[in-house]
């Protein structure tokens, strides 16, 4: 989502695709974990609501190819897939071969 309304940002949840052996959140401190670029502008709140839900010391990157690829190959232990509604969010599927989380951002404040 590049631009959410005002009224509508706390209802936001980050979606987080995490390899199998991250079993929590705090296993992603001091890790990098992949974002695309369009979900970067949140990067901030996405921050925010990681340490409030346990993982104080996440880095985000960008890269060349795209966020999941860079998980599926091993290159990051997590990535950011999208912000959505908490509706959208609940209704995720959950994959095979990899931990999904739902983080929500109104938990975090700036």
């Amino acid at each position: 989502m590049a631009s959410t309304p005002p009224d509508k940002a706390d209802n936001l949840v980050a979606l987080v695709l995490a390899r199998p052996e991250i079993s929590s959140l705090s296993d992603l401190n001091n890790k990098s974990i992949a974002i695309e670029e369009k979900q970067a502008a949140s990067s901030g709140r996405v921050s925010a609501a990681l340490i409030a839900a346990g993982a104080a010391e996440v880095q985000f990157s960008e890269g060349q190819r795209g966020a999941i690829d860079r998980l599926i190959s091993g290159e990051v232990p997590a990535a950011v897939l999208t912000l959505a509604s908490r509706e959208a969010a609940e209704w995720f599927p959950d994959i095979a071969g990899f931990r999904t989380f739902r983080i929500p951002l109104a938990q975090a404040r700036l």
